[in-house]
């Protein structure tokens, strides 16, 4: 039987994925589930998000949570002070992360490697000192936030169905580009950036380019994260931790496609919270760092690939495109 849309076609299992967690509610609302499912959702979409620029064009930030805290304080105050839906505010502050990350992509887009990587992390705790020093908006006091419901329960499912949006949305993008001449071009950089200069790609352009579009992705993500804390200081918007576990999500799953990050994302979120609830924090975390560097020591290319590989053998490879029929 000829189906309409063939199961190899990335859009079927995306499709499904999609739905799978769509219906996580529909069978249970119990809160810690819910909970674990928002911040999976939340590191998910930031990994993907995080590697339009970090694994398409090879430019590793390490100053990913800045956006993170623009987002969230652009919610927190609008909301706070202005009564302002986050479903408005969250797309705004996607809108400040992608300017703010033009004018720092103007600024280090120049650097490469471990260079970039560095002036990446401290513009992060300079936007942090600033967020600190600004007085108007009291960072020592935080700003509360009110609740999506008057219910816990259903305020856990609103945060867990606007994440899985966001999570939905950054998927769309990251494939979009993936697919389209200007991931082609992000991929040139990664090969070799002065050839592909030479070969008249705008290098600086598609760079600050992917550098927007990814920071005003965690920039979404950021707005409905500070709704689900409900209490907004500066600390736990800026993180660093968030920068570092992005990274390592990605490198975990692999960079290629916006596949490695988000499979990334759900495994290290899934034994990050098992050792939790069966080990004490510290030696949990120490565990966990040690099994992340096994992985990357040891499939420095990432878990999705190794898994197409195994499946190519197989001749199945639910990642792969369709190969266009031929005409008769």
């Amino acid at each position: 039987m000829n189906w309409p849309i063939s199961t190899r076609d990335p859009r079927v299992w995306v499709g499904g994925l999609i739905l799978a967690m769509a219906l996580v509610p529909v069978f249970t609302v119990n809160n810690y589930l819910l909970s674990f499912g928002f911040l999976t959702l939340m590191y998910a979409s930031l990994s993907v998000g995080w590697n339009i620029i970090g694994g398409y064009a090879e430019y590793q930030s390490f100053g990913h949570a800045a956006f993170v805290g623009l987002g969230g304080y652009t919610t927190a105050v609008l909301l706070s002070w202005q009564g302002w839906s986050p479903l408005i505010t969250a797309v705004l502050g996607a809108v400040i992360a992608g300017v703010v990350a033009i004018i720092i992509g103007v600024l280090v887009l120049r650097l490469q490697g471990a260079y970039f990587s560095v002036v990446t992390l401290l513009a992060a705790l300079i936007l942090l000192l600033v967020i600190k020093l600004l007085p108007v908006l009291e960072a020592t006091a935080g700003i509360f936030l009110s609740a999506p419901a008057e219910s816990v329960t259903l305020s856990s499912v609103i945060l867990y169905y606007a994440m899985l949006g966001v999570v939905t949305v950054t998927i769309l993008v990251a494939r979009w580009i993936e697919r389209s001449r200007y991931g082609i071009g992000l991929f040139a950089i990664r090969e070799d950036e002065e050839v592909a200069s030479v070969q008249g790609i705008d290098t600086t352009y598609l760079k600050i380019f992917a550098f927007t579009i990814s920071a005003g992705l965690a920039g979404l993500a950021g707005g409905f994260y500070s709704w689900y804390i409900g209490y907004v200081v500066p600390e736990p918007m800026f993180s660093l931790n968030i920068s570092i576990l992005v990274v390592l999500m990605s490198l975990v799953g692999g960079t290629d496609t916006w596949v490695g990050p988000f499979v990334g994302a759900l495994l290290i979120r899934t034994l990050q919270e098992v050792l939790t609830l069966l080990i004490s924090g510290p030696v949990a975390n120490t565990i966990l760092g040690l099994v992340l560097i096994g992985v990357i020591l040891y499939l420095p290319s990432g878990i999705v690939p190794l898994i197409r590989s195994r499946l190519k053998q197989s001749s199945f490879d639910p990642f792969s495109e369709p190969e266009p029929k031929e005409a008769n």
